[in-house]
């Protein structure tokens, strides 16, 4: 189907004039008899046909024997009969004119080949028909401002008087996690324009509804569960499309743990899973990745309530001193920051607090103990003056149980609109909160049962703000002297020396050794080279030099160098497998920092660069940032400034402060590397790349070449 015609199909799945239900009952334990009560319970207003041989009348309609039978015309027919009468019920709907079929029959390719190949008989009925099919085994959609429930829901069938509506889109690949979400709307105050689920996408996949969602006026903000998709590379094109159209994107994806080792050749590709690679293209293309669906609801509320914040500053406000420290401690394990409060705020707040009071997070027990405890006005004055701080740029306030709790939530809301500024409030006393929960929901902004759902969702609207800028990652050439290496390459694991060379084409710096076969030939070699030196075991069937004993270190003379030689080859000799075939000599590069630098190419993803804390800690610590290559020197910066380490490249405790941009511009050409080389660049390792000052140096290196 073309784009323009999927998109018609889907308008007829979510937006039907006309439902006929192919198995209707008046059991509504049924699918057949509780889709349809659903219609009526929600007071759906298009014409509805049962359709069932056995009956004359279902829940108080006129059935019809075949949907051939059916008056007037239908835009969409559920199926819900046997899994060996579904392709003929789909023939039939296209000799009605029938426009959609939803098919929540299960039985098909989900239980193996049989059903597999009755799946594929189905899709060539709608194929051959042009009828946009939704399913098999799905559990249904709905659409809240057409009052459409067809969507199995306990919530709708036993909680919900009317759907919760709102400018949330949905489209998901598991029907069970949207009843979920929908149960969760009602408590946090969220609502849907549509939602639907794919059950097997045989033939609609969940990046047509994300296109179609893009273009939906109803739809402001666009939620995904997925566990994979037919084109990640459609994916990422459709989210570019969402953001252009300013429409945040969030997906949770199944899947994050590693599904069987990678080769471990590289530390790279060890650090680098298929998920995190995922994770990497989802923040090059502005997708807010999640880890809980329902978290994702309520981030997904937070930015179609909120402005998105202009600074990164967090004032913490609390109901007392304990929840604040609390709250300072939660704030600093999420990474967020909570700013200094300048001269004019301190001043204002003078009239309300003592000085040691003048700070964040602001303990509003002390406000509420002092003149004036309780008034509106007094509450109002004294938050302002910290809500328009100039350096912050979003509010979260822990409110402990007090008096007042709704009239304070509303000030609250009420004044980080005045100053475009999200300020969330939560608190997860349930039992004595829930008319201010009520007040919120009202206010049309979500209400958050505890701290930590709140502060993943400060974090998500930063990085949503953070998002607004373009990436300006380009693919430059390379010099011309790259492949003429990449051509003399052998396939496999290269040498340090072939992987340097590679390197030095490139334009990166790297310390250059020479190959000693015997220890009177590296004793001469140092005494040319200029003490004190390194030495690597070079051999066959050896990556890790150093897990081995195969890296010596600060070699300060001839003695020092032959016993060093001495106790590499009796290591290598350890080794199973290994042949032996000297020491690597090369200048003792000195630097106050370490860094690790590696590429990968991800079969389904491409080519990425990493980035972290080097050394033969690099695993352990995992401190590391993944980008798509080529990246973007500025994207690259932002990535070593969140690592943990970065402290130590900025002069901590008075070390040497590192040259960001000339490490970003290093980290940058091994990205356009990568991306250049593609497949054939399979791994890469530069650790460590010594860093001190203007100076950073590849002093090790090792690749996996596929020729």
């Amino acid at each position: 189907m073309t784009p323009r015609n999927t998109h018609d199909g889907i308008r007829a799945i979510l937006s039907p004039r006309s439902v006929a239900f192919i198995g209707a009952s008046e059991d509504r334990a049924k699918w057949g008899g509780l889709l349809q009560s659903l219609l009526a319970k929600f007071k759906y207003a298009g014409a509805v046909y049962p359709v069932n041989p056995k009956a004359s009348t279902i829940q108080g309609l006129t059935a019809y024997a075949n949907i051939r039978d059916v008056p007037g015309p239908v835009d969409l027919a559920v199926i819900s009969i046997t899994v060996d009468g579904v392709e003929q019920a789909l023939r039939d709907c296209a000799a009605a004119g029938v426009r959609a079929a939803m098919i929540v029959t299960a039985q098909f390719a989900e239980t193996g080949a049989e059903g597999a190949a009755k799946q594929a008989r189905v899709v060539a009925v709608a194929e051959e028909t042009g009828i946009a099919m939704i399913g098999p085994n799905c559990m249904g959609v709905l659409n809240a401002n057409e009052n459409l429930a067809l969507l199995n829901s306990t919530a709708l069938l036993e909680y919900f008087d009317t759907i919760p509506r709102g400018r949330i889109g949905v489209a998901s690949q598991s029907g069970a996690i949207v009843g979920a979400m929908i149960a969760r709307a009602g408590h946090i105050g969220a609502g849907f324009s549509s939602c639907a689920t794919l059950g097997n996408q045989a033939a609609l996949q969940i990046c047509d509804f994300f296109d179609y969602l893009v273009d939906d006026p109803a739809t402001d903000v666009i939620c995904l569960y997925m566990e994979g998709a037919e084109s990640i590379d459609r994916l990422f094109s459709i989210a570019r499309r969402a953001r252009a159209a300013g429409k945040p994107v969030l997906i949770t994806k199944a899947g994050r743990t590693p599904q069987g080792e990678r080769a471990v050749a590289s530390h790279t590709a060890s650090l680098a899973g298929s998920y995190d690679a995922f994770v990497a293209r989802c923040r090059e293309a502005g997708i807010l990745v999640q880890t809980d669906a329902l978290q994702m609801l309520l981030t997904a509320q937070a930015l179609q309530s909120y402005p998105l914040p202009r600074v990164d500053g967090v004032a913490l406000f609390s109901g007392s001193g304990g929840a604040g420290a609390l709250g300072t401690d939660a704030l600093a394990d999420h990474g967020l920051t909570m700013p200094e409060l300048g001269a004019d705020t301190r001043q204002a707040l003078a009239a309300f607090v003592t000085e040691a009071n003048q700070q964040l997070p602001y303990d509003m027990g002390a406000v509420m103990a002092g003149p004036g405890k309780g008034r509106a006005d007094v509450i109002e004055a004294s938050l302002e003056p910290v809500v328009r701080d100039p350096a912050v740029g979003m509010c979260l306030y822990i409110m402990t149980p007090q008096g007042h709790m709704s009239g304070i939530a509303q000030l609250f809301t009420e004044l980080g609109r005045r100053h475009g500024k999200p300020c969330l409030v939560v608190n997860s006393a349930s039992g004595i909160t829930e008319a201010m929960r009520l007040r919120l929901i009202e206010l049309g902004v979500p209400f958050f049962p505890s701290v930590q759902e709140a502060l993943v969702t400060v974090k998500d609207l930063l990085r949503a703000a953070h998002y607004q800028a373009p990436q300006d990652a380009v693919l430059p050439p390379l010099p011309a002297g790259v492949e003429a290496v990449a051509a003399s390459l052998p396939q496999g694991m290269l040498s340090e020396e072939d992987a340097k060379r590679l390197l030095a084409a490139a334009g990166i710096p790297v310390a250059q050794g020479e190959l000693a076969a015997d220890a009177e030939q590296a004793a001469r070699i140092a005494q040319a080279m200029g003490y004190p030196v390194v030495m690597k075991v070079v051999a066959d069937g050896i990556t890790h030099k150093s897990d081995m004993g195969g890296v010596k270190l600060d070699l300060a003379d001839a003695a020092a160098v032959r016993e060093a030689f001495a106790r590499i080859e009796a290591a290598a000799a350890r080794v199973p497998g290994a042949r032996f075939e000297g020491c690597l000599v090369q200048p003792m590069i000195q630097g106050d920092v370490e860094l690790m630098v590696g590429t990968v190419h991800d079969e389904q993803f491409g080519p990425f660069v990493l980035v972290g804390t080097g050394g033969t800690l690099v695993e352990l610590l995992k401190d590391t940032q993944l980008l798509p290559a080529p990246a973007s020197p500025r994207a690259i910066e932002q990535a070593l400034r969140g690592l943990r380490f970065f402290p130590l490249l900025d002069g901590y405790r008075g070390r040497e402060k590192a040259d960001i941009p000339a490490i970003a511009r290093i980290v940058h050409q091994v990205s356009v590397l990568a991306a250049t080389l593609g497949p054939r660049l399979a791994e890469l390792d530069i650790n460590p790349l010594r860093v001190q000052g203007s100076r950073a140096v590849a002093a090790d290196a090792r690749a996996r070449w596929v020729a």
